[in-house]
């Protein structure tokens, strides 16, 4: 029987998860917390479909995740979920935990949900009626990094541009959280993986895209922090800012 304050989701490293070196790629980082978080959602009776029969929706906002290692291909993962409360007055709080088989940290992660109308797609207040309670564990954290805002400097260098099509949708009809780290994952070169290790990924999510408009993306290192690249994604077709986020990065040896 699962704990109504935390989940546990099981998964291993398929190959196809993998990079050239048979270590999870960082979106399949992102793709599990949400398959987890969506679980618990549902066990609380605050999936999906009871979400969208009171016209609301729960919108990832904001993730930062840490990595102590990034695994391998064929390993074994448990990932444990848990609400923590209110945050900034209109954030969902929800802590991840990554174990390997011998219950070793592999990654810690904090995250900000939006409570959305899913009508109108306004921010609903956290008091906002849910169709259950949500069960929370305010003093557990995971991750105790505060999930600021991510500046981005007006000299940035252009990436690449992209059309999202019918792959890169969801459920939702927009580009999907974790597509957006495949792509901030994609202004990097191959030789930069080989020769560094990641440390860290923050995402802030600000707009959505949807299938068909064009994105842009834009790069560019922190002024004070010379192992920190900011990355921004640009909807060029209602030129709005889709998400910022930030990489930190480590000597494959430290």
């Amino acid at each position: 029987m699962q704990s109504e304050k935390i989940w546990v989701e099981n998964t291993t490293v398929k190959p196809y998860e993998t990079d050239f070196e048979g270590r999870w790629k960082p979106a399949c980082f992102f793709q599990a917390m949400q398959q987890a978080a969506t679980s618990h959602a549902t066990r609380l009776g605050l999936g999906y479909d009871a979400m969208r029969n009171g016209s609301m929706l729960w919108v990832l906002a904001r993730l930062k995740i840490r990595f102590q290692r990034i695994p391998l291909l064929g390993e074994s993962l448990s990932i444990r979920t848990w609400p923590k409360g209110v945050r900034q007055k209109i954030f969902f709080a929800r802590d991840f935990q990554f174990l390997d088989q011998h219950q070793a940290l592999i990654a810690s992660a904090t995250s900000a949900w939006l409570l959305v109308d899913s009508q109108e797609r306004h921010i609903l207040k956290p008091d906002h009626s849910l169709p259950s309670d949500l069960p929370i564990s305010p003093n557990l954290n995971a991750l105790d990094d505060a999930l600021d805002k991510i500046a981005l400097p007006a000299d940035m260098q252009s990436c690449f541009t992209i059309t999202p099509r019918y792959s890169a949708t969801d459920l939702l009809g927009h580009v999907n959280n974790a597509r957006y780290v495949e792509w901030a994952s994609d202004c990097f070169p191959l030789e930069q993986y080989r020769s560094m290790r990641l440390e860290w990924i923050q995402v802030n999510y600000a707009h959505e895209i949807k299938p068909g408009e064009q994105a842009e993306l834009f790069i560019a290192p922190h002024h004070d922090q010379p192992a920190v690249w900011v990355i921004g994604g640009s909807n060029l077709t209602n030129d709005t800012r889709a998400f910022e986020a930030a990489f930190g990065w480590a000597n494959a040896s430290g």
